[in-house]
């Protein structure tokens, strides 16, 4: 459940029936051909949200990223069922910039909603583990909605396994290089710079270093490509 009923049209709403456990990757054919997505806009996009607690917003705003770039996907997907994902820079602005939509009945893009809302009003690095932007290097979309009530430990649960997953980090004891996902890089001052990003690494794994002095930071290239199963698209209907 996403909020207490009083305030949310649905309870106990997984997204689990649509991800590869093991992989990450969203079957989007499915989640085109079920109602779960189209009521879930429905919902955030109509949804007043003035009397919401401080985590029942930060909860509401994360679902809602998650939730609207899985319908950016499925647009694209729409117009072209063999598109690759946000490849190239264009591609990126019209995703995350030039779309819009109405979420708890204001307008507004993808970019707007991480970096003004989540980001600037939240201030938990943290929120970098729980968004999804339908690319193969994000991490992976959560396998439930956010509440307000087990936010804190599912946040700490995603970030535990974003961070000790070798696919985003790697850490050499030998020539001390720190192989990192460029979130890590990209949004660096939400972690305190380097010297407090191997603070908040070695938190959550005992095998980072804390000097900074003697670790040396490396970067894994970014894949944009679609999270997507395998199995073909077809014609997808929004």
């Amino acid at each position: 459940m996403l909020m207490p009923t009083s305030k949310f049209l649905s309870t106990n709403i997984l997204i689990k029936d649509f991800i590869d456990p093991t992989t990450g990757r969203v079957n989007y054919y499915k989640l085109k051909n079920d109602r779960w997505l189209p009521e879930r806009v429905s919902e955030f996009e109509s949804m007043d949200i003035y009397d919401f607690t401080y985590h029942e917003k930060f909860a509401f705003w994360l679902n809602a990223y998650n939730i609207f770039t899985l319908q950016g996907a499925l647009i694209e997907l729409s117009k072209n069922p063999k598109w690759k994902g946000n490849l190239s820079t264009w591609s990126k602005i019209k995703f995350f910039v030039l779309r819009k939509f109405t979420i708890a009945h204001k307008k507004m893009n993808l970019r707007f909603l991480e970096n003004e809302i989540l980001r600037k009003e939240f201030k938990d690095p943290r929120i970098h583990f729980a968004l999804n932007c339908a690319s193969a290097s994000c991490p992976y979309l959560p396998d439930q909605l956010f509440n307000a009530e087990t936010l804190n430990n599912y946040l700490d649960t995603l970030t535990i396994n974003f961070i000790n997953n070798p696919l985003n980090l790697s850490y050499n004891h030998d020539t001390k290089i720190l192989k990192l996902n460029l979130i890590f890089k990209w949004y660096s001052n939400d972690f305190g710079g380097d010297e407090g990003l191997l603070k908040f690494l070695h938190k959550y794994n005992n095998d980072i270093p804390l000097d900074i002095q003697t670790t040396k930071l490396e970067y894994f290239k970014y894949d944009w490509s679609i999270n997507s199963q395998s199995k073909p698209i077809l014609t997808l209907r929004i």
